[in-house]
């Protein structure tokens, strides 16, 4: 038996088996040892790992509704997109700080071939004179050097709060102490790549407790970028690509003050929206309405959220499971009253109708004609509109400094460059410590730059004008041409009105003299690094002749701003065109527009009312800009130089944010009020004799031969100041027969507010409030004094009129569906109020507002002659001074007998208010026209000359 045991064992050792048999026992063992370890030996280390495996809900976005116009018509949608992002993985997270930085440029590198913007925030740039600068202010700038030191705002020292952008800059580029957060960003890569990387790195620094979230590095990317990242994914760790949604708007520049547009929650926006709710759901990934109806129905059109259930390793911040995914819910869709093609329709007109008033008084000199005499007969001078090209940056100066700048871009910044020395060696003395040189000694254009000078100061916060005591007799003396800047600013020093700290004075004593001059110094500094200074040079060397209307035609050739066409290019080279017939010729293309010029008249507003609804039909403001550049993220180049810089101020919401002078069109107000109040009656009649002498100084009327006789209605037709000045007079009259102006100005506000210009117009966006007057009765019931309102608010007081009483508070939005379709707000205008007013003083009104179109002394007939609608309305003709052109009115209703629409156009410096009137009558003759036939198509130049104060 023995040997037997013995055979086996051997026969066992010998078998191919045994191999098998040992791996297998072995990892048996193995097993066994690990179950032990798990079970017994680590099982309170275990536990403990597995308790730091935390649960979390994360969002999913929603779609964002769509708006539509009252026809159907789309106007913003979702377009898919795709987004770069980045997210932490097991490969990210062994990547040393310079890897980190390489994968990073490699990216960029595609980027940049793919032409594809880098979009996530920092705060942080190079400005135009290439220097570092913030682009945050106050507490939000306390935050972000917060966030970069790793510590809070009340934790920081003084040295990190005084930190300039270059010192941050240098602190996360190149600092490696304990509380640096380690960029490593070698000096290998040039400033701008730098700053990019820096950027990408911040964004990962700051999300490093929640790098289960996504980073988002560029939105809305082309196919060919996609590609490029998933085809080099391999050297691009961390680096994906997500679907997303992009907001885009139809014929953006025609609804983009309506609709408004949407950005990313920023931080500052989402600690507000925090603090108004501590459940918001809103996270900086979020889009928001930021602006417009956009904002406003931002709870209806954001959608709801879905959700999922996440597992994160608290250890890697990791994701390890996902779960109980919720979809999300798209937001609804908002239909406006607005009608699309009549808005775009007016737009166009409206431009159309500037432009040619701009070019009936443009002059071929440099000659302002009766400027600081007449409003009436100004003219603005081609030199005028040689410098708008730069000032306005249709030519963009800052370019002339490229490398491929050509030949006459780099001839004129040499004429800046030798002109600026110039010019400042003119303010040094000027501005030399014992200069007694006045503004009044000056010519224009120094005392402009001496003006600037100061400005810059006090813009700079260098020049405490809170501090400045403006009852002081110095400042009284400066202030009136007195004395000079020298000895101002050398006062304001002894009186600390200058902050001294920015002149790295310290502990040091220095007298009053030396202060000046190193203030002076660090002025002139100033101007070198500022935007607004280059622009004014420019503009000396076109008014001195020194840089030639042929140049800055040429230019806009060179820079691509009018398509280059050889032999039109020849002839204004070889003088054969004249810089005169060729800018004029391109205003009358519409190739340079009055809203890019920013000249006046650049701006106006039209608002079309259903008088039976209150529902705005159209709301039109010019000059406008493309939302699609604000929505999503902003593109910083067009913001800041055009939006921002634009004297046209095309942001500017006009019809609900532009408060003017109503001028004569308020004298409807003034009818009511003195009919109602038996001041007059339909049958008083009141003789013109042109100058008021009832109080003094004594106002005139417009019309300096006289109008004879009138009563109410025909005073309406020929807008008789002396008329109405009478009935403000009767108002106001107390007992003892003088003028009382609070009681007249009580009695007349009475009235207007039954037209509702007491409050705003009632439309679903941020409306400046209505001013009515607070002083001289006379003057405030012919629309002067101190009254201001918007378009909207007359819209809404000519929308009353035209009704007969009805006064709305007018309505932009028609009705919000959901995803299905069902309605679920039916939106009206609501009623403000009725106006109960005399028949006969209805019919009084309505009948002289008939006659101002179409009376036998209207002197704007002949305009409404081939109309087919009965048009009636009140023009209105404001002077601001004597140095701008009068603004011009027409607020209207047609037809006569039944209304159906109302049309208010404003015109600012529109010279007359025939302009305005001629603007309108073309809109009647659209909305009226069979199949809607456009009227737009061509610059409308001025048919008749109104210039009286009307």
């Amino acid at each position: 038996m023995l040997d037997t045991f013995k055979d086996m064992i051997k026969s066992f050792f010998q078998s191919r088996i045994l191999p098998v048999a040992v791996v297998f026992i072995l990892l048996f063992a193995i097993l066994v040892n690990r179950l032990f370890s798990l079970q017994i030996a680590d099982t309170d280390t275990y536990a403990s790992q597995a308790a730091k495996r935390t649960e979390k809900t994360k969002s999913i976005k929603a779609t964002r509704g769509k708006i539509y116009d009252c026809n159907g018509k789309l106007l913003a949608y979702n377009k898919l997109s795709y987004n770069i992002v980045f997210a932490e993985n097991d490969t990210t997270a062994d990547l040393t700080s310079e890897e980190k930085n390489t994968m990073i440029y490699k990216l960029l590198k595609l980027m940049e071939r793919e032409n594809t913007d880098l979009t996530v925030e920092f705060y942080i740039r190079y400005n135009k004179k290439n220097e570092l600068e913030f682009t945050l202010k106050g507490n939000s700038l306390l935050r972000f050097k917060a966030e970069v030191f790793s510590t809070t705002v009340e934790e920081m020292t003084q040295k990190q709060r005084d930190m300039s952008a270059q010192n941050i800059y240098d602190f996360l580029r190149y600092d490696t102490g304990s509380t640096s957060p380690k960029f490593a960003i070698d000096k290998k890569y040039d400033d701008d790549t730098a700053l990019q990387i820096m950027a990408i790195r911040y964004a990962m620094f700051i999300n490093r407790y929640k790098k289960y979230q996504p980073i988002t590095l560029a939105t809305d990317v082309s196919d060919k970028m996609v590609a490029a990242v998933k085809e080099n994914s391999e050297e691009l760790s961390g680096i994906d690509i997500e679907e997303d949604t992009t907001r885009v708007y139809n014929k953006s520049k025609y609804f983009a003050h309506l609709l408004g547009y949407t950005g990313t929650v920023s931080t500052e926006r989402l600690e507000s929206l925090k603090e108004e709710d501590p459940n918001t759901t809103y996270t900086t990934e979020d889009q928001i309405g930021i602006s417009g109806l956009e904002s406003t129905y931002e709870n209806y059109l954001r959608g709801k959220k879905g959700s999922e259930k996440i597992t994160i390793n608290e250890t890697t911040s990791r994701i390890e499971k996902t779960e109980n995914q919720t979809e999300p819910e798209a937001g609804n869709d908002l239909y406006l009253t607005i009608d699309a093609n009549l808005q775009e329709e007016c737009y166009k007109l409206l431009e159309e109708h500037i432009a040619g008033i701009l070019l009936a008084n443009i002059n071929n000199s440099d000659s302002a004609g009766s400027k600081g005499s007449s409003a009436s007969k100004i003219k603005v001078p081609i030199y005028d509109v040689y410098s708008a090209l730069i000032e306005n940056n249709i030519i963009d100066s800052s370019r002339f400094t490229d490398q491929n700048a050509s030949a006459l871009e780099k001839s004129t910044y040499r004429k800046y460059k030798k002109k600026s020395k110039v010019l400042k060696n003119k303010l040094r003395s000027i501005l030399a410590v014992d200069s007694k040189t006045t503004k009044k000694q000056l010519s224009d254009s120094m005392a402009d730059f001496v003006d600037y000078f100061y400005k810059l100061l006090k813009n700079e916060k260098i020049i405490l004008v809170d501090k400045v005591d403006s009852s002081d007799e110095t400042f009284k003396k400066y202030s009136s041409k007195k004395i000079s800047l020298s000895r101002f600013l050398q006062y304001a020093i002894t009186k600390n009105w200058v902050d001294l700290s920015v002149l790295n004075v310290g502990e040091n004593y220095y007298s009053t003299e030396e202060l000046y001059k190193k203030l002076i110094k660090y002025g002139l500094n100033l101007l070198e690094k500022d935007t607004t200074y280059p622009k004014m040079v420019y503009s000396f060397l076109i008014h001195q002749k020194e840089l030639s209307g042929r140049d800055c035609c040429l230019l806009l050739f060179d820079q691509g701003d009018i398509k280059y066409n050889a032999t039109e290019y020849q002839k204004v080279k070889a003088g054969i065109t004249s810089p005169y017939a060729f800018i004029t010729r391109k205003i009358k293309k519409l190739e340079i527009t009055p809203g890019q010029l920013g000249l006046e008249p650049c701006s106006g507003s039209i608002v079309i009312t259903d008088v039976k609804t209150g529902d705005v039909k159209a709301m039109v403001s010019y000059p406008s800009y493309d939302n699609n550049k604000m929505a999503n993220q902003v593109d910083s180049e067009y913001f800041y130089n055009y939006l921002t810089q634009a004297s046209s101020s095309p942001l500017l919401n006009r019809p609900i944010q532009q408060e003017l002078a109503p001028g004569s069109t308020f004298k409807i107000v003034s009818s009511v009020a003195g009919l109602e109040e038996k001041v007059i009656s339909t049958g008083t009649t009141i003789y013109d004799h042109v100058k008021f002498e009832q109080i003094h100084p004594s106002p005139s009327c417009w019309k300096k031969s006289g109008h004879g006789n009138l009563h109410v209605a025909t005073a309406i037709e020929a807008s008789c100041n002396y008329f109405f000045y009478t009935v403000g007079y009767k108002l106001g009259t107390g007992h003892n027969g003088s003028v009382n102006d609070k009681k007249g100005l009580s009695r007349l506000k009475k009235y207007a507010d039954m037209f509702g210009l007491t409050d705003k117009s009632g439309v679903e966006l941020q409306e400046a409030s209505p001013r009515f007057s607070t002083t001289d009765i006379v003057r405030s019931a012919i629309g002067q004094a101190t009254h201001a309102y918007t378009p909207s608010q007359l819209s809404r007081y000519v929308t009353t009129v035209a009704n007969n009483g009805t006064c709305y508070n007018l309505t932009l939005v028609d009705k919000v569906k959901d995803v299905s379709g069902k309605v679920i707000l039916d939106n009206k205008a609501k009623v403000r109020n009725k106006v109960k007013i005399h028949s006969s003083t209805w019919n009084a009104i309505h009948h002289g507002m008939y006659l101002v179109a179409n009376g036998p002394n209207s002197s704007i007939k002949s305009m409404f002659t081939n109309l087919k609608q009965t048009v009636a309305g009140k023009t209105g003709t404001a002077q601001l001074n004597t140095y701008h052109a009068n603004h011009a009115y027409f607020m209207s209703y047609a037809p006569y007998k039944n209304p159906k629409i109302s049309v208010t156009c404003v015109i600012p410096n529109g010279y007359a208010s025939s302009n305005a009137v001629q603007t309108a009558r073309d809109v009647y003759k659209y909305y009226f026209s069979k199949n809607k036939k456009k009227v737009s198509g061509s610059v409308k130049m001025p048919e008749i000359s109104t210039n009286h104060m009307d």
